[in-house]
Formats: C-alpha cells, sequence, structure tokens
C-alpha cells in the first residue's frame, strides 16, 4: 500500500485512504472513528503527503491544532484513544515511519492531551465551518434537512441569528490568512554551494547600479511620468525603467507623494546594505503586477496571475541542474494557468522575458541562445520561430528560488534533508531527481545506513507496496547496494507482487542462475508501462503505437490474460485515447471480455 505522495496524486491518495479507513475500523470498530482517520490523512496529504510519517511533532500538531478546528465530538476523549490506537496500528502493521521510538510517540500524546483540550474549549481555535456547525446544532437546526439549513443561512444574512461575531471575526481572520487544503507538492531535492550566496554578489550586481541610477535621478522628488532622462540615464527603454520604478516603490525605496515620487526614509540605510536590498528585490518582484497590467489582461486571472508565472517559472528553473529552454517555462506557465490561446501564450512570454532580464541584473540567472541542433529542431517543431533563449539558475537564484518556492508551499528538501527518509520518499524523490543529484542523494541515503539495513529496508518496501514505479524506482536504489542488495532481492524471489520484477532484476545482474518464470517479461512490461501512465500518458501511447499493429494486437491480448495489478489501467488507457480505433477497439474489446 503507497502511503507516500509527494505530487499530488489525489485519486491515489483517495485509494489509500479508503484502504486505510477500512482496514483501521475492522481493528478498531469500538471506536467508530473513521472521521477522524478521514481527517487525519487529508490534512496529512495536505501537509507533507506522508502518511504514515508520524514524528511527536506531527501527533501533537493534529491533537492541538487539527482537531479543534474540524470537529465536532460528543466526547472528547477519544481523540487521545485513537492516536494511541493509531500509532499502534500503524506500527503492528510495519507502515509507521517516524524519527522517535513508538514509546516515545505515546508519550508525545499523552503530554498534548491538556492542551487539546483547551483548544477543543477555545471557540477561536475552531474552523468557521465548525462554528457555524455548532451554532446549528445550539439553535435547534437540523443541518441533514436542506430546507431547515437554507432557512439558516436566510436568517444569518439577514442578521437574526444571535452569534458571536467577535468570535467568528476572529475565526475568519485566522483563516485568510492560513494555507487550504492543496496536495502536498515536492520538488526534486538539490544541493546549494554555498549558505546564502548572495552575499557575496550583491553588491556588485547591475541591479544595485540601477537602484542607485534612479534613486539618483528622483533626488528629493520626480514626477514618474518624466523618464526621458531617467532612460537615459539607464540605457534602457521606457518600459523598462516603468518597471523598476514600480519594483523600487514595492520594495520600500519610493513612495508616492501626490503626482511625484520621493525617496523613503530606509531608501539610503537600505542601499548601503546591498545583502538586504537584493533580498527585498527578489522578494518583492512578485507584486509588480500594475506594469504588466495590459498584457496580462489576454490572461483569465489578469493581474493577478503574476504569482503564479514567478512561481511556475522558479519551480521549472529549480528542477533542473541545467539550462532550460524559455519556451518550456512558457510553455508549462501557460498549462499552470490553463491558457491555450495564442493572445495568451505570448502575454505569457512577453512577461516571462522581461523577469528573467530583471533577475540576469540580479545575476541570479544566466542566459544564452541554444546552439544545440536537436533543441533547437525541438523548439521550432513547437513554436514556429521560438525564442531560443535558454535560462539557468545561478547559485544565488538557486538559493532565492528555494525560500521563494518554499514561501509558494512547495515542499523543497535538500539532498542532506531526505538523508534520512523512509525508503518509499526517498524512491520517490530519487525518480524525478536530475541524475548528478540522483547519484548523490542514493549515495548519502544508503551510507547514513549502511548497505545492509538499506537493503533491508528497500525490500521492505518491495513487500509492502505493489506500485509499479515505486516497484522500479526501489530497484534503481538497490542496485547501488551491491552484494548486499541481491542477498536481500532473492529473499523476494517468491512474493506475489514483487516477484516477477525482482526475478526480471536478479536476472539482468547476471548474479543468480536463471530465476525467471513464464509471465516474467510481461509483468516487467507492465511495470514500465504504468509508470510511464503516471508520468505522461500520451508519451505512453506515442511508445506504445511505434510498434508495428500486429505488434500491438498480441500485446493486448497478452495484457488482458495477465493477473498483473495495472493491467486494467493500461487497457483503459489504450482503449479511450489510441489513435488507431481498430486498436483502441481491441483494448476495449479485451476489457469487456
Amino acid at each position: 500500500m503507497r502511503t507516500v505522495f509527494i505530487h499530488g496524486e489525489t485519486d491515489r491518495f483517495e485509494a489509500a485512504r479508503a484502504e486505510l479507513i477500512a482496514l483501521f475500523d475492522h481493528d478498531h470498530p469500538e471506536l467508530d472513528a473513521c472521521r477522524l482517520v478521514d481527517d487525519l490523512l487529508t490534512d496529512k496529504f495536505a501537509r507533507d503527503g506522508l502518511l504514515a510519517w508520524w514524528s511527536e511533532e506531527e501527533l501533537t500538531r493534529f491533537l492541538v491544532s487539527v482537531v479543534p478546528r474540524r470537529a465536532v465530538l460528543a466526547d472528547w476523549s477519544i481523540v487521545p484513544d485513537f492516536l494511541h490506537q493509531w500509532i499502534d496500528f500503524l506500527a503492528s502493521n510495519h507502515l509507521l515511519t517516524s524519527p522517535n521510538p513508538v514509546p516515545d510517540l505515546h508519550r508525545a500524546v499523552a503530554r498534548a492531551t491538556p492542551d487539546y483540550l483547551a483548544a477543543m474549549a477555545e471557540p477561536t481555535e475552531w474552523s468557521s465551518e465548525k462554528f457555524w456547525a455548532i451554532a446549528m446544532r445550539e439553535l435547534g437546526v437540523n443541518a441533514g434537512d436542506p430546507r431547515a439549513a437554507e432557512e439558516f443561512s436566510a436568517a444569518v444574512e439577514a442578521d437574526e441569528v444571535d452569534v458571536d461575531h467577535d468570535v467568528l471575526e476572529e475565526i475568519e481572520r485566522r483563516e485568510s490568512s492560513e494555507p487550504g487544503d492543496q496536495p502536498a507538492l515536492w520538488l526534486p531535492p538539490t544541493e546549494l554551494t554555498a549558505p546564502e550566496p548572495h552575499r557575496a554578489i550583491a553588491a556588485e550586481s547591475p541591479i544595485m547600479q540601477r537602484i542607485r541610477i534612479l534613486l539618483d535621478w528622483v533626488g528629493d522628488s520626480r514626477d514618474p511620468s518624466d523618464v526621458d532622462d531617467l532612460v537615459t540615464a539607464l540605457g534602457g527603454s521606457a518600459e523598462e525603467a516603468d518597471l523598476l520604478l514600480e519594483w523600487a516603490e514595492r520594495t520600500g525605496l519610493l513612495r508616492p507623494v501626490g503626482d511625484l515620487l520621493v525617496r523613503t526614509q530606509i531608501a539610503d540605510p537600505l542601499l548601503s546594505q546591498p545583502e538586504l536590498l537584493w533580498t527585498r528585490l527578489w522578494q518583492r518582484f512578485v507584486l509588480v503586477d500594475d506594469v504588466f497590467r495590459d498584457r496580462l489582461e489576454a490572461l483569465a486571472n489578469g493581474a493577478d496571475a503574476l504569482p503564479e508565472i514567478v512561481q511556475a517559472t522558479l519551480s521549472v528553473l529549480y528542477a533542473r541542474t541545467g539550462a532550460v529552454p524559455l519556451e518550456l517555462i512558457v510553455t508549462m506557465t501557460c498549462e499552470l494557468l490553463d491558457e491555450d490561446e495564442p493572445a495568451a501564450r505570448e502575454a505569457v512570454r512577453d512577461v516571462v522575458r522581461q523577469m528573467i532580464a530583471q533577475w540576469q541584473s540580479m545575476q541570479a540567472v544566466r542566459t544564452h541562445a541554444t546552439t544545440d541542433p536537436a533543441e533547437i529542431e525541438v523548439l521550432d517543431a513547437e513554436v514556429p520561430d521560438a525564442d531560443r533563449t535558454v535560462v539557468e539558475l545561478l547559485p544565488a537564484g538557486k538559493w532565492a528560488a528555494r525560500e521563494s518556492l518554499r514561501a509558494f508551499g512547495f515542499h523543497v528538501p535538500s539532498v542532506d534533508d531526505l538523508v534520512s527518509a523512509p525508503a518509499e520518499l526517498l524512491v520517490l524523490a530519487a525518480a524525478d531527481t536530475p541524475p548528478d543529484i540522483q547519484q548523490v542523494l542514493i549515495e548519502r541515503w544508503i551510507e547514513h545506513r549502511g548497505a545492509r539495513q538499506a537493503s533491508g529496508e528497500l525490500t521492505a518496501l518491495l513487500r509492502l507496496v505493489d506500485d509499479p514505479t515505486v516497484r522500479l524506482s526501489a530497484l534503481a536504489v538497490l542496485e547501488h547496494t551491491g552484494a548486499e542488495g541481491a542477498a536481500a532481492a532473492r529473499e523476494l524471489v517468491d512474493d506475489q507482487a514483487a516477484g516477477p520484477a525482482v526475478r526480471m532484476w536478479l536476472q539482468s545482474k547476471q548474479s543468480a542462475d536463471d530465476v525467471l518464470r513464464p509471465g516474467d517479461e510481461l509483468s516487467w512490461a507492465l511495470d514500465g508501462m504504468a509508470a510511464a501512465l503516471d508520468e505522461d500518458s500520451d508519451l505512453f501511447l506515442t511508445e506504445f503505437g511505434r510498434r508495428p499493429a500486429s505488434d500491438q494486437l498480441s500485446l493486448i491480448t497478452e495484457i488482458a490474460s495477465s493477473p498483473h495489478a495495472s493491467a486494467t489501467e493500461v487497457l483503459e488507457v489504450i482503449a479511450d485515447q489510441h489513435p488507431e480505433e481498430a486498436i483502441a477497439t481491441a483494448a476495449r474489446a479485451s476489457l469487456s471480455a
């Protein structure tokens, strides 16, 4: 069973949640705790996606913060009892991953119980949904009766319901600053060359000279509409000067007074602290939306789309260790914004170009025109006359991007952060990591625990989780454990789920005599197909369609007879999305047989 969901896989999470709820309820029907398990897993999915990772801190947070927010309970004592049972349930099913021993987890629940009870009794700690649910109960309104609920809502709108509005305002104020329940998203781990590398380059970066020119131009005060001298001094365009003016204002260097701009009291002291100014400029760029307003009107979200453009650009650049084509950034940003009109794409491209130019002036990125024929061919195939610029984060930019992405709500681990990670998190994170960082990550993870323990954790994962992506990634990591890994893998040759893949893996290593059994090659192929579907269904269909039609039809017949857990999923994708009707029809026939 999967318990790690770091890429927002909502459907797979919901299946795992339903299975865990059913298993726990089967073991502890006396607790009647299905709703609590649901709340616990839903919150964990949004927080970090690690359903079985429970530290003392995480348990305390759920008990003291999450339950008082959400749960309406007649018996408050059930929750600490539930958490004690939950810890033991995970441990007994070999699912629990924790940096703390099980007894310490139980003691953490006991320590946090008084604070939990206090929070349950404090209405300002509730959610607005819970506030109104309790108000309805206290006023005798049956929340399950749609008509009664509608009449209650009308009474609230008419200010005819007597509730504590001070408490409600405090709840709403708190909720406005809290993140939503979006799934946790992890970016690949990376390594920084130095702590806070911007300190080494901030003072001499071109942006500092541009800011000095700007402040000299403003003097004591200046009409911002008269920018000709500023454009000349900067050696750029009026558009670039307008952007710099707004950026300086958002950073706190300038403020409007009537129709004029004047220096703020902090402008000169801030300019004398280049590291601090550099950081503020980076952080405040996301607020520079007025200068982009005309272009962003082509997008559904208008100027509100700027933070999403910044976020998308940073996530694409951060996830790769090399240069990234600007057109790829534009494409992925348009996908995030759900924009596919040519005018919207051009608007995004224009904003991204200007944004990259400003970051280049901060020495956060560098750009150049690609000369790689393969890269040029891909770019021209996607967009005729595409911009051939490629963009790469420099050390200061990588550090700043990580901080920004964390502020956007991403999990952005370093290699060291994952050294002590459980095997399931490690293999899923490693699968998306660039090869050079992946090698370092795997080596350090194995070194941290030794080859024997690492092999044991990986083979335990292979026993527990019947998921092709996890299985293939775990075997790829096991490859780095040498003889210890091969010895541990031999204990799985008869495992019903992992056996075929393990036997294929052992055979490829020539570490055993012929261990293959009928059907192993097909099962191994299905693992690859299912993992490819998770990654990109269109690419999977393209690769599948490159086989001769007769081979595709034969393979469909073989897949239909396979006991592999993903066989149906693969056939459904072929049936629903294959461009050749004869192939799609054969897949549909196999599914209905």
